[in-house]
């Protein structure tokens, strides 16, 4: 196969390109002019330079002879008014979909979100509704929302087979969000654990995501749905110790019980606060997020494609700690 990718200069558009890669699929990457592409290079991926703002005309010719398209480039909890979000998250999926289907690309694979979900109670899979109350501030799971009723609309209106996998939080190498934000905490004089810290968390190793991916392309299905909200378990404890151990550090932790933090984050969320770290992130999500049991157990992709996650936590974390800028 030859892939059309968005977002491979990314965290999970990078892991996705080496699997495809290592696979025998080649791998044309749309880049920015400035983007840093070594990786890509190394992975002898084809480069081609681009934005996925640009018109659907414009891309269109970028992705000749690509027989698949993954859009995984996004916004993620980055910033920014709602115009700018929606001009990457949303109008960019219009564009990179309907660049594809006048190429004459046979199958896309959009990358969304369990964001999408909002605070959905648990158990969470592929059935529940995506139209639950949202934070006024959450723009991404907005995006998200909007960008798959885009994706769905182009499959149903001009008959181009459209499948969204919907990731839960990711880390992993060249992790610019998640993992730099937890190191900082990792380098306080005492760490706060919100809570017991013995729940598993909706985290997921950007490796295993991207094994997930690769089966939805090579399955090629159209009107499918898959979460990927939970590769093996991990709760708060873990994720900090693992990391901490690829950064050489020895934390000391405190734990923070949980009522004061539901508590402090209503409150903080009242006055418009944002996570540290993302700062865009509502500060109630973060909460509700390590304070909660993952609900996302992903069992369809598991039955239906075989996703049987190769990579163990303890030794992602290391790995990504590690590759973490000293």
């Amino acid at each position: 196969m030859r892939v059309f990718l968005t977002g491979g200069t990314g965290l999970l558009g990078s892991h996705l390109a080496l699997e495809l890669r290592a696979h025998g699929h080649e791998v044309v990457a749309l880049h920015r002019p400035s983007a840093d592409t070594l990786f890509l290079q190394e992975t002898e991926c084809e480069l081609v330079e681009g934005d996925i703002r640009d018109d659907a005309e414009n891309l269109s010719p970028l992705m000749k002879d690509c027989s698949h398209v993954v859009h995984g480039a996004a916004l993620v909890y980055a910033g920014g008014a709602w115009p700018k979000v929606r001009a990457v998250n949303v109008d960019g999926t219009r564009n990179v979909l309907t660049a594809a289907r006048l190429a004459g690309v046979q199958h896309a694979v959009h990358v969304s979100s369990v964001a999408v979900y909002g605070e959905a109670q648990p158990p969470v899979d592929e059935r529940a509704p995506t139209d639950s109350d949202l934070p006024p501030g959450d723009l991404y799971a907005r995006s998200k929302r909007e960008a798959e009723e885009v994706a769905r609309g182009i499959e149903e209106k001009r008959g181009f087979p459209v499948t969204v996998v919907r990731p839960a939080a990711v880390y992993g190498e060249r992790d610019r969000l998640m993992a730099p934000a937890i190191e900082r905490l990792l380098r306080l004089p005492v760490v706060p654990l919100l809570g017991p810290a013995t729940n598993a968390l909706p985290v997921v190793y950007a490796g295993n995501v991207a094994v997930a991916i690769r089966l939805t392309v090579e399955a090629g299905r159209g009107r499918a749905t898959f979460d990927v909200g939970l590769d093996h378990p991990l709760n708060q404890r873990q994720l900090m110790d693992g990391l901490a151990e690829g950064l050489g550090l020895q934390p000391r932790f405190m734990t923070l019980p949980a009522p004061l933090v539901r508590g402090t984050s209503a409150v903080l969320a009242k006055f418009g606060v944002g996570t540290p770290g993302a700062k865009h992130m509502p500060i109630n999500r973060l909460t509700h997020l390590a304070l909660g049991e993952n609900p996302f157990r992903s069992q369809l992709i598991r039955s239906e494609l075989g996703w049987d996650p190769p990579h163990r936590h303890e030794e992602a974390l290391v790995r990504t700690g590690k590759s973490l800028p000293r």
